[in-house]
């Protein structure tokens, strides 16, 4: 119960730390962009369904699984977009799915028209983070009201409610996206945005609430 309180905790921390430093920053980070023809030319997987991935190309994220299931799932492209040279694991994935027609590895992509229009455009967002993080892309992810496939950590469950889909063995990812027809996906991204909509609501009254109580207190005015 103690674990499972602290990331509760720790999910209202990064809440908290992401609205008092920018109490807009979803509102200026998180919009939807219409795909261009220059878009299609520069990403000719737009013509169709995508599964989209942006966690950290790191060990402990276990990338290859993610990889490995799209091998064996025909039914639409996994684009990732990472440092591919930043580390031995990153490079060793490149190596061996950069040419699979199946999966699409761009660049740590910097501009957030088209970090936007990738995100925006998804079927479906697979976030992979295994731990806690100050990373904010889940609830990016969220609030843009995509159909979220997470890796099954108490953090990811708790920040969506148990409200996304799951997964840890590669066998519960392959059923996950097999299963996820239109009328789901849209249902599951629904549901997200009102999940980390309440949980902004939330931080912004915890937030009034302490505004409120460091104001110091109206002096009675004497009568003439």
């Amino acid at each position: 119960m103690t674990h499972i309180a602290n990331i509760d905790e720790q999910n209202a921390m990064l809440l908290q730390d992401l609205y008092t430093s920018s109490p807009a920053y979803l509102l200026n980070h998180c919009n939807k962009e219409v795909i261009t023809p220059r878009d299609h030319i520069t990403y000719p997987f737009l013509y169709g369904k995508y599964a989209l991935l942006s966690t950290p190309v790191l060990p402990g994220n276990d990338i290859h699984v993610v990889l490995d299931c799209f091998l064996k799932f025909a039914e639409y492209p996994l684009v990732i977009c990472g440092d591919w040279e930043g580390n031995s694991y990153a490079e060793a994935l490149y190596a061996k799915y950069n040419k699979n027609h199946a999966i699409h590895l761009l660049d740590k992509v910097k501009d957030l028209r088209t970090t936007n229009m990738l995100r925006s455009n998804c079927y479906v967002y697979i976030d992979a983070f295994y731990q806690p993080d100050h990373n904010t892309s889940l609830i990016e992810a969220m609030y843009m009201q995509l159909p979220i496939l997470a890796f099954a950590s108490h953090y990811n469950i708790n920040l969506t409610s148990n409200k996304a889909m799951y997964y840890k063995m590669p066998t519960e990812l392959l059923a996950a996206l097999k299963s996820l027809h239109p009328t789901k996906a849209a249902e599951i991204g629904s549901t997200m945005k009102e999940v980390i909509s309440s949980k902004i609501n939330a931080t912004q009254q915890k937030n009034n609430h302490k505004q409120m109580m460091l104001q110091p207190a109206r002096q009675p005015q004497l009568k003439q």
